[in-house]
């Protein structure tokens, strides 16, 4: 999985200094590809947080269109941040993800950025809570990390 996330980061820096609209759209394609295979990584593994996924587990397998919506890049990023805090193995791809080979980033520079994209996401009203009611208002947010 490590290999995987590390293709993708490549991919997202021989791009990154682009303006072209097709490398913009293959720059956001690469890092929510990263950020599905570390959020499928930490399924697959049972990873929970706030009984995420756990309490959902029945509504994932029936693909509900309202459960789909709310699993959106931002809530799969929230998920994401979240287990790489209890996790090593997560924590190492996010940290790829997160990393500028022209930095020397250390893991408490990671823990940061983690730490502050989450928040930014509270802020936003992010979080593991599936409500079919308001599933519709999900509001569509991309954090950009500091730096």
């Amino acid at each position: 999985m490590i290999n995987l996330i590390a293709e993708f980061k490549q991919k997202i820096l021989q791009i990154q200094n682009t303006d072209s609209l097709d490398d913009v759209k293959d720059l956001e394609l690469y890092e929510f590809e990263m950020i599905d295979a570390i959020f499928e990584y930490g399924l697959k593994n049972k990873y929970s947080t706030e009984g995420f996924p756990g309490k959902y587990h029945k509504l994932f397998e029936t693909e509900d269109e309202n459960c789909q919506d709310f699993l959106s890049y931002d809530v799969k990023s929230y998920y994401v941040y979240k287990i790489a805090l209890q996790h090593e193995d997560v924590f190492k791809m996010l940290k790829i993800y997160f990393n500028d080979p022209d930095v020397d980033y250390q893991d408490e520079n990671c823990k940061e950025d983690i730490l502050v994209s989450l928040k930014i996401l509270e802020t936003e009203g992010v979080n593991l809570t599936f409500n079919p009611e308001s599933s519709g208002n999900i509001p569509v947010f991309r954090p950009k990390l500091p730096g």
